[in-house]
C-alpha cells in the first residue's frame, strides 16, 4: 500500500505548491449501488438508493487543471432478500481526483478521474433463527473513479461518477463480493 501512496502524496504535494487558487466545499447526494453490490442474492443491498456527504479541497493549478482532495461518507441501506438476509453497507472514502475543466473551474463542463482508499463495513442480519447478526469490515481498500459534471458558477455544480473498490470476497471479514461498484450523483457547493 505504501508503494501506491507515495505517488499520490507526491502528486498532491506538487499540485499544492503550484496551485494558484485553493478553495473548499461540501458535497451531498445519492449513492447508487450497481452490479453485485446491489443485486447479488443474499449478499448485495437489494436496494437502489443510498446517500453520501463529504467535503473537499480544490487546488486550481491553471484555468483548466485542478487537483481535488476529498473525504466522503456513504451509506447503502439494504432491504430483505427472499431468504431473509438484509445487508447494510457503509463506506468512508478518502481520495484525490484530477479535474479537467473545458471552460474554466468557475463555469462549464468538466471531467474527473481519481483514486481513493475505502473503509467498508457491512452489517447483516436474517429475520429467521438460528442465524445471528453478522458484521464485517475491510479497511484501506483501493478504488478508482471517473465521471464529470457541470459548474453553474464558482459556488455550485452538479456531478456524477462511477466508483469501484476492490474488496475481499472470502475469509472472516469477506463480503461475498469481488468488487464494490456504485454510481454517485452529487450537488457540490464551494466556499471561497
Amino acid at each position: 500500500m505504501r508503494k501506491l501512496f507515495t505517488p499520490f502524496a507526491f502528486l498532491a504535494l506538487s499540485a499544492t505548491l503550484s496551485a494558484q487558487d485553493i478553495n473548499g466545499g461540501v458535497h451531498v447526494g445519492l449513492s447508487l449501488p450497481v452490479g453485485d453490490l446491489n443485486d447479488k442474492a443474499d449478499v448485495g443491498t437489494n436496494q437502489f438508493f443510498g446517500a453520501h456527504f463529504g467535503g473537499h479541497l480544490d487546488f486550481n493549478i491553471n484555468p483548466h487543471h485542478q487537483v481535488r482532495g476529498h473525504i466522503t461518507y456513504q451509506t447503502f441501506p439494504g432491504s430483505r432478500w427472499g431468504t431473509g438476509w438484509k445487508n447494510d453497507f457503509k463506506d468512508l472514502q478518502v481520495g484525490a481526483d484530477w479535474v479537467y475543466s473545458f471552460d474554466n473551474p468557475g463555469r462549464g463542463w468538466y471531467v474527473l478521474a481519481g483514486a481513493h482508499l475505502n473503509n467498508f463495513k457491512v452489517d447483516a442480519d436474517r429475520d429467521t433463527p438460528p442465524y445471528p447478526a453478522y458484521s464485517a469490515s475491510q479497511s484501506s481498500r483501493f478504488g478508482l473513479r471517473g465521471g464529470g459534471g457541470y459548474s453553474f458558477n464558482r459556488s455550485f455544480s452538479l456531478e456524477g461518477h462511477l466508483n469501484q473498490a476492490m474488496v475481499d470476497k472470502y475469509g472472516g471479514e469477506g463480503f461475498g463480493l469481488d468488487t464494490a461498484t456504485w454510481a454517485q450523483v452529487s450537488a457540490v457547493f464551494r466556499f471561497k
